[in-house]
C-alpha cells in the first residue's frame, strides 16, 4: 500500500476529523491503493450530514453534485465528492434508491456498496476498516458482491457491468456464488439506461482480460448486445478457419494492434467485424460456408448496436468504416497503397489494415508468408508518407489558384483538373512538379 501523503484529498479528510467528524477514504482509491496502484480517483465518506460538511468548507467552493443522497463536491485543488454515511431504501427501479436515510455507522454505509474490494475504508493514517473481507479478496483477486449478491444486483443492474468490466481490467475471478446472481440477474440489464451501459462496455472492452471475460460471459451480455449470442458457436464450416464465428471474432479483438487514442473503437470494430456472417451463410455443393457481403452487413449490425447503446457519433462512423472494409485488398504495390490512402487518408487506412492483419492472425492458419506480406504493405506505406509522396490533391505542386492563373475560369472545372492532374501522379504519368503539371494541362 502507497504511504499517504500530504494532498488536498487528504486535507479535506483531516479538516473533517478536526471539526469533530469521522472521515475516510473509500472505493476505488482504497482497492487501487491497495493493489499498489495510485491513489487516484478518491470518494470521501463520512457522518458528517451535509449542511456539516458545506459548513466545514465554507472557506472553499462546494457543489451539491447529489446533496437529496448526501454527496457535497468539495473544490480544493481538485474535485473530491464528500459524502454522508447513509442506508438506502428500496431501489424500485433497480437502479436508483427511491429514498436514502442518512446514519452514524460506517460498517452500515459499507454494507450498502456494490462488491467487497469496494467496500473498504482508510482513515488519514492509512489504517483500514474492513468488515467484509475486502483486502483478502484483492489479495486473492475475487470479485465478490457484499452480503446478498441478488440483493446487489436487484439493487442496482449496473452492478453486474461493473462486475464484467472490473473482471476485464483486473482479471480477477468472479466468485461462484456472485457469478451465479449475475447469471440468474441478467434480464435486469434491459432497466439499465443505454448510455449507462456503454460507459461500462466501452471501460470493459479496453481491459487487459476483455477476451476472457466476454467468452465467459456472452450470454450475459447478450442481454443487450444478441449479436454476439448469434455469432458464438456458429460454425464458419470453412478450411481457412479454426474457430466458430465468436472465437475468431475475439481473437481478432485480443490480437489488433492499437494505441491509448483508438483503443476503445479499434476493439469493438475487431469484436463485430464479422457480426454479419450468420446472417449470409450459405453452404456450397461441396458443404463449404461462404459469407458474401457480409461486411456490409456486419457494418450494419455494429451500427446499429452501438447507436442503441448511444454511443457518440465519431465512434459509431469510424467503426462502421473499418467494419465495412476489413476485407479490403492490399498488396505491396504503391500505386495500389496510394490510391488507397487517398481514399481513406493514412489513419484509417493504417487502422484498416491492422484488422485486417488481425483478422488473418485470428483465423488460426495466417502463414509466415502472409505475415511477411503485412510487413511489407505496412513499410510501403510509411515510405510513401515519409518521403511525403503525393497521393491526394494537396500534395500535387500545383493548385487551384495556379490554374486560375493559367486562364481557368473558377468552378468545377478546376476541381476536374486537379484530379486529372492527380490520377496521372498516382500512375506515374506525370512527375509531381510544377512545370511538368502545367506543361500538362496546356497540352489538354
Amino acid at each position: 500500500m502507497k504511504k499517504l501523503t500530504e494532498t488536498s484529498e487528504k486535507r479535506i479528510l483531516t479538516m473533517l476529523e478536526d471539526a469533530g467528524y469521522e472521515a475516510y477514504f473509500v472505493g476505488g482509491c482504497v482497492r487501487d491503493s491497495l493493489r499498489g496502484g495510485d491513489f487516484g480517483d478518491v470518494d470521501i465518506t463520512t457522518n458528517a450530514r451535509p449542511e456539516d460538511i458545506k459548513r466545514v468548507f465554507s472557506g472553499w467552493s462546494t457543489i451539491d453534485t447529489g446533496i437529496k443522497h448526501g454527496t457535497v463536491m468539495v473544490v480544493m485543488g481538485t474535485n473530491v465528492e464528500v459524502t454522508t454515511y447513509r442506508s438506502d431504501g428500496i431501489y424500485s427501479d433497480n437502479r436508483h434508491p427511491d429514498k436514502v436515510e442518512f446514519i452514524t455507522s460506517l460498517k452500515e454505509d459499507l454494507g450498502r456498496r456494490d462488491f467487497t474490494m469496494n467496500a473498504i475504508a482508510m482513515d488519514s493514517w492509512g489504517n483500514l476498516t474492513d468488515p467484509f473481507g475486502g483486502e483478502e479478496d484483492i489479495k486473492a483477486g475475487v470479485i465478490r458482491a457484499v452480503g446478498n449478491s441478488q440483493k446487489r444486483f436487484e439493487e442496482d443492474a449496473l452492478r453486474i457491468m461493473r462486475a464484467l468490466r472490473f473482471a476485464a481490467a483486473l482479471g480477477f475471478a468472479i466468485e461462484p456464488e456472485t457469478e451465479e446472481e449475475l447469471f440468474r440477474s441478467k434480464e435486469l440489464l434491459s432497466k439499465v439506461s443505454a448510455e449507462r451501459i456503454y460507459a461500462e462496455f466501452k471501460k470493459l472492452i479496453i481491459g487487459k482480460f476483455a477476451g476472457q471475460v466476454i467468452r465467459k460471459y456472452a450470454d450475459v451480455l447478450g442481454q443487450l448486445m444478441p449479436e454476439l449470442v448469434a455469432m458464438k458457436g456458429f460454425s464458419q464450416c470453412n478450411p481457412y478457419h479454426k474457430y466458430d464465428v465468436l472465437e475468431h471474432c475475439l481473437r481478432t479483438m485480443e490480437a489488433v494492434r492499437t494505441d491509448k487514442s483508438n483503443k476503445a473503437y479499434m476493439r469493438m470494430a475487431a469484436l463485430f467485424h464479422d457480426a454479419g456472417k450468420p446472417s449470409t451463410f450459405f453452404k456450397d455443393e461441396e458443404g463449404v460456408g461462404h459469407f458474401y457481403g457480409h461486411p456490409a452487413k456486419s457494418k450494419e449490425l455494429a451500427c446499429g448496436l452501438l447507436k442503441r447503446m448511444k454511443a457518440d457519433g465519431f465512434t459509431v462512423e469510424r467503426v462502421g468504416v473499418l467494419v465495412k472494409n476489413h476485407d479490403l485488398l492490399f498488396e505491396r504495390n504503391g500505386k495500389l497503397l496510394k490510391r488507397r490512402l487517398n481514399k481513406f487518408g493514412p489513419e484509417i487506412l493504417l487502422e484498416i489494415l491492422d484488422i485486417k492483419e488481425a483478422d488473418n492472425f485470428a483465423t488460426g492458419n495466417m502463414s509466415s508468408d502472409l505475415g511477411a506480406k503485412f510487413k511489407d504493405v505496412r513499410c510501403v506505406i510509411e515510405k510513401i508518407l515519409e518521403e511525403q509522396q503525393c497521393f491526394c490533391i494537396k500534395h500535387l505542386a500545383v493548385s487551384g489558384k495556379d490554374l486560375i492563373g493559367l486562364g481557368v475560369e473558377e468552378g468545377p472545372e478546376i476541381g476536374a483538373i486537379l484530379d486529372k492532374l492527380l490520377e496521372g501522379v498516382l500512375e506515374g504519368r506525370i512527375p509531381n512538379k510544377k512545370d511538368p503539371l502545367i506543361e500538362f494541362i496546356k497540352r489538354s
